[in-house]
């Protein structure tokens, strides 16, 4: 081909893939599967959740867990994921396998399975069990393999037993296994976020806030006034202290924190995440943590780098605020039974995530879990997004298919809930009405997905050109490209 040719095939292939589309947009990592980022339905399911149903449209706190619809795509060398749906407040999982390699488990084996996944769940980090070892025996439909697992979830953490209540903080977070190397395989506890749709900023607010706002001003006050003396009350109710009753010691608190903004408060102040009210998660954002974007996970790094502050010798002194010391290594000198619950936590995987849990729409809260929903899922979209690094999951082969099977497990991962990836099981939880788990073994050993209609997991294929996908330019850059090479054309055709 001589170079006139060359040139008008260059230009005729830049104009092709910027108009074909064939440069895609990159996911934000925001919680919702949103038409800019170009995901693909993979499936939506039909069964009513016994796991609670939310109604409350705060993007953290929720009362239920439920799988609406799963959404995939591969860009850029990731696979990128949203379970949309809710996730209950309450350490709840959303466990995650994946078939991405030849090989793999169709039956959970947790004896031949890395211990200490999700060590935290299951007695503590450093004990027999994990998750693998409480999933034991779950069986799988046919023409899957699980290779790989993720799980995550969200709740509120407490530090140290000694530290005050406000210290009670929110958390949502990851962890990963490699499955394909037995019990050698790669565990990793992989970060945490301190707020909602991975947004790196952290909760703030003040039992003075009773309208929960994020501001402490005269309308609160008039809440207190309406409500004093009343007993068996709430902080929504004028009860700053706690104790059940609106009396002058919730004024005094009040009058303290007049002019509270948790937009603006210092990030190491009024901390303040109640366990038992709802809250405005969208007004108790508080300030930025440097370094991070959306989306990003928050782990021992991150805490002992510059902008996290924390000494290296992991005690928590110097954080740039309480939170990070949770993702630090155990303090072996001063707490070497780690009473401070630090987690180590280590993002060696790439992973991004992020939590949206305002979905109010979707399957009902039954009690009819034997007929297909009348709620609406295939209007949800928000729930739990992730990315993960195609390396991380065997670098599945381009045109080859990725499956994963989704579901809610409890804390323990041991009993599971109705809601799964996939075609739906038009039945109660899994663990408890007959079909086993947390039995006499305390594992899954009697849940075969297999004998449920439809299957319980959904696919995705590799793009061709998957692995090399981050490095096309911008359409932006291929039309200036098209441009330029058909400018050179011209005067090639000029000089002729």
């Amino acid at each position: 081909m001589n170079e006139f040719n060359w040139l008008k095939t260059l230009a005729a292939s830049l104009m092709l893939l910027t108009a074909t589309g064939t440069v895609r947009a990159v996911p934000t990592i925001d919680g919702t599967a949103s038409v800019a980022d170009g995901y693909t339905l993979l499936s939506t399911q039909n069964t009513d959740t016994q796991f609670g149903n939310v109604t409350n449209p705060d993007p953290i706190r929720g009362f239920g867990s439920e799988i609406d619809q799963v959404f995939g795509k591969i860009e850029g060398g990731r696979l990128y994921v949203v379970m949309a749906g809710n996730m209950e407040t309450n350490f709840n999982k959303l466990d995650v396998y994946i078939d991405s390699v030849a090989g793999g488990m169709n039956q959970i084996d947790g004896a031949n399975l890395p211990l200490d996944v999700d060590g935290f769940c299951c007695g503590g980090s450093g004990s027999t069990n994990g998750a693998f070892q409480n999933s034991n025996g779950l069986k799988f439909d046919a023409g899957f393999a699980a290779d790989y697992f993720l799980s995550f979830t969200h709740g509120f953490e407490k530090l140290r037993p000694d530290l005050p209540d406000q210290l009670e903080f929110y958390a949502a977070s990851a962890h990963y296994a490699d499955m394909t190397q037995g019990t050698a395989g790669a565990v990793v506890s992989a970060g945490m976020q301190l707020a909602q749709r991975g947004l790196p900023q952290v909760l703030r607010g003040s039992t003075a806030d009773f309208n929960i706002d994020g501001r402490v001003n005269g309308e609160d006050f008039l809440i207190w006034q309406r409500n004093f003396g009343a007993m068996n009350a709430n902080r929504t109710q004028g009860d700053a202290s706690g104790n059940g009753m609106v009396g002058g010691e919730d004024l005094a608190t009040w009058q303290a924190a007049y002019g509270f903004d948790a937009s603006t408060t210092p990030i190491d102040q009024n901390y303040f995440a109640p366990l038992n009210d709802v809250d405005n998660s969208n007004s108790l954002l508080g300030p930025s943590l440097l370094g991070l974007s959306q989306g990003d996970l928050i782990d021992k790094n991150y805490a002992l780098g510059a902008n996290g502050g924390c000494n290296v010798d992991n005690s928590g002194a110097g954080c740039l605020t309480r939170e990070l010391e949770f993702a630090l290594p155990v303090d072996v000198a001063n707490d070497p039974n780690n009473t401070w619950s630090h987690r180590n936590m280590e993002n060696t995987i790439g992973l991004q995530m992020a939590f949206d849990n305002s979905n109010i729409a979707g399957v009902n809260g039954g009690p009819d879990y034997f007929n297909p929903t009348a709620g609406d899922p295939a209007n949800v979209t928000s729930g739990i997004e992730f990315s993960i690094p195609l390396s991380q999951i065997g670098n599945p082969a381009a045109l080859s298919d990725i499956r994963l099977s989704l579901f809610v497990n409890n804390g323990d991962h041991n009993y599971l809930a109705n809601q799964f990836s996939g075609e739906g099981i038009l039945l109660g939880n899994l663990g408890g009405n007959g079909s086993g788990g947390s039995g006499a073994f305390n594992d899954l050993r009697d849940i075969d997905l297999g004998l449920f209609a439809g299957n319980q997991f959904v696919t995705l294929t590799v793009p061709a050109l998957a692995a090399a996908a981050s490095a096309v330019p911008e359409p932006s850059s291929l039309a200036l490209l098209a441009f330029a090479a058909t400018a050179i054309i011209g005067s090639r055709r000029r000089k002729s």
